[in-house]
């Protein structure tokens, strides 16, 4: 999935979370988009979801900009998201939030099972498909969040500082399986992140916001 900012801001009231911002994302790319607390970072997040409109500017989803319902919902179908506060149902099993999330998105029915078990057994969490989030580790918490981004066969992957809950090792990890999602199925995947030790680890475009005072 291609995603193109052309001159996008984005006001609150009086404040700018992003001002005439422009950049390309190819298919197949990983970029990391860096700054500090309040540069925007989740907010463009929240702008390729479609969860909120810029002020000014365009945003292109494969050199279209999604204006009907209908085109917001194809798009959304295609993009799997993870947190950093991980956003899991506290009162379903893994298994059932990874399946809600298919629901939600339309999934095909007959190929759920298949898929539920394809993203469990990648994040290696095939025995923990019946626990409750409070029941898993911060690891593979964030793991379970991956599978349910991973099971609807995204295009695009979205995660919004997901290594900022997690101690080094459960980061590198995390960022080892996004790498391979990325690599071995050519998911375009955009990370926003301030552990700049990871970015500098990894040859991949990066995207720097500067908080404007």
């Amino acid at each position: 999935m291609e995603i193109k900012f052309d001159s996008v801001t984005k006001n609150y009231g009086p404040i700018s979370a992003i001002k005439d911002l422009s950049f390309t994302v190819t298919q197949g790319d990983f970029v990391f988009i860096t700054g500090p607390s309040g540069s925007g970072k989740s907010t463009i997040i929240k702008l390729i979801l479609n969860q909120i409109k810029p002020s000014s500017g365009q945003i292109l989803v494969n050199n279209h900009s999604p204006k009907t319902q209908l085109e917001i919902d194809q798009n959304r179908r295609k993009i799997g998201v993870i947190f950093q506060d991980f956003q899991m149902i506290t009162d379903l099993t893994i298994e059932e939030n990874i399946a809600l999330n298919l629901d939600i998105v339309d999934f095909e029915n007959d190929q759920r099972p298949l898929a539920i078990d394809t993203a469990l057994k990648k994040m290696k969490l095939q025995n923990r498909r019946f626990l409750f989030p409070s029941q898993l580790s911060g690891g593979e918490l964030q793991r379970a969040c991956l599978a349910r981004a991973i099971a609807i066969s995204p295009q695009l992957i979205l995660a919004d500082e997901p290594t900022g809950n997690l101690d080094p090792i459960n980061a590198w990890n995390l960022i080892k399986y996004l790498k391979q999602e990325n690599e071995k199925r050519g998911t375009t995947i955009i990370m926003t992140t301030h552990h700049l030790d990871i970015v500098k680890s990894l040859n991949k475009k990066v995207i720097k916001l500067i908080k404007d005072n």
